[in-house]
């Protein structure tokens, strides 16, 4: 539920060893567990969620969930592990011409017949 989504990022936050990062977005959850749902929720067919995604060893991912666990237990918390194939960040290079859109400079062929 998004009202525990700032007390999840601040254990976080504050793990030791510290993350290496963590995203976090808004959602909406489609369920049937509507018991909790406000009457906005209940008329709009879905309930308000946040998402925190974090890449971790699975040793780490483990220690956080059971800090989570004993210190922010949260009703309706769900979360999940699955194996991540590959992990990175791009280097920064110069933009190609599409991606600027600007036409790319093409050099003229002198075996071109005119």
């Amino acid at each position: 539920p998004p009202d525990s989504a700032d007390h999840i990022a601040e254990l976080m936050l504050n793990f030791e060893p510290p993350l290496p990062g963590f995203t976090t977005w808004a959602a909406d959850g489609h369920g049937f567990g509507f018991a909790d749902a406000t009457v906005s929720e209940r008329v709009r067919g879905r309930v308000k969620r946040s998402v925190i995604v974090a890449v971790l060893g699975r040793r780490v991912a483990a220690d956080l969930l059971d800090l989570i666990e004993r210190k922010g237990a949260v009703a309706h918390l769900t979360y999940w592990t699955e194996p991540v194939d590959g992990f990175g960040q791009m280097q920064r290079t110069a933009p190609a011409p599409e991606q600027r859109d600007e036409k790319p400079q093409t050099q003229p062929n002198p075996e071109a017949k005119q």
